[in-house]
């Protein structure tokens, strides 16, 4: 999930300040600052009371974007509810502290989040694609493709969001959905490897498999390394009765380190003989 930081211009509220809380205030807000930077202005600026609220919370916001890329949850969630709590209007809050939450598997304080994000900024499409992402985790993948349709009418050129709903279209058990949002996917991003080895599995399951092999291939050609996607070319192989020429797909994602029960066994048979 992506998370926001907050750039507002940051004018003292009262006159004279020392250059040095200056430095703070303004360092709190500097997009190219790194994570320990943002943590130490951010902090120092909260603590020298000279700005406004909505300056602070920004300030609690920032800070909670740190704790988040620090991996800091529990932190990121106290410094978005104190950012929230002086200035609930700030959409970027409810966005980042949903983020927090998936991360955290609690879906369902998510969805509240992204719902609020939502209502103060109802075009957000990246809230729409994460709170999909929450309602995946809830299994509720009607309402998970719902939203992921909301950010393609207003962004159609998202893969991401294309791409989420494929996936919510194949939990659904509707693989023909999935194949054709795919489409759009591999027709907005034609080196992306995952999407043609997504697509061969939603191709697969509606019977396809030349379409599976040739989706395979071409993720192979992409990514020569891609241990699953020979696994997968592989598998479909081996499960045709083709075992013969599934050996050399199969023997390769062994080698390149791909972790499967199945494979393993396999390839432990095969030494065997």
């Amino acid at each position: 999930m992506r998370t926001w930081l907050a750039v507002a211009a940051f004018a003292l509220s009262t006159g004279a300040a020392s250059a040095q809380v200056s430095t703070h205030i303004k360092q709190c807000q500097a997009e190219g600052a790194t994570i320990e930077q943002l943590i130490v202005h951010c902090t120092a600026a909260i603590k020298s009371g000279k700005m406004t609220p909505g300056q602070e919370a920004r300030a609690f916001l920032n800070r909670g974007v740190a704790f988040f890329e620090r991996e800091q949850y529990t932190l990121a969630l106290r410094d978005y509810g104190l950012a929230a709590q002086l200035d609930p209007r700030l959409s970027t809050i409810y966005a980042n502290r949903a983020n927090t939450h998936v991360r955290m598997g609690n879906p369902s304080q998510a969805v509240q989040d992204y719902d609020r994000a939502l209502l103060l900024k109802p075009n957000d499409t990246q809230s729409m694609i994460g709170k999909g992402a929450a309602l995946i985790q809830l299994s509720r993948d009607l309402e998970a493709a719902q939203a992921y349709g909301q950010a393609i009418q207003i962004d159609p050129k998202d893969a991401n969001a294309w791409f989420n709903r494929a996936i919510a279209y194949m939990r659904l058990n509707d693989p023909a959905s999935a194949v054709r949002d795919l489409d759009r996917v591999v027709a907005l991003s034609p080196e992306d490897a995952e999407a043609y080895v997504s697509r061969s599995r939603a191709q697969q399951a509606r019977g396809d498999l030349n379409s599976a092999y040739q989706d395979l291939t071409r993720a192979i050609e992409i990514d020569p390394a891609y241990s699953f996607a020979w696994y997968r070319r592989g598998r479909i192989l081996y499960d045709d009765g083709r075992q013969a020429q599934a050996q050399g797909d199969l023997t390769k994602a062994y080698q390149l380190g791909l972790d499967d029960a199945w494979l393993a066994e396999y390839v432990a048979t095969l030494a065997q003989r």
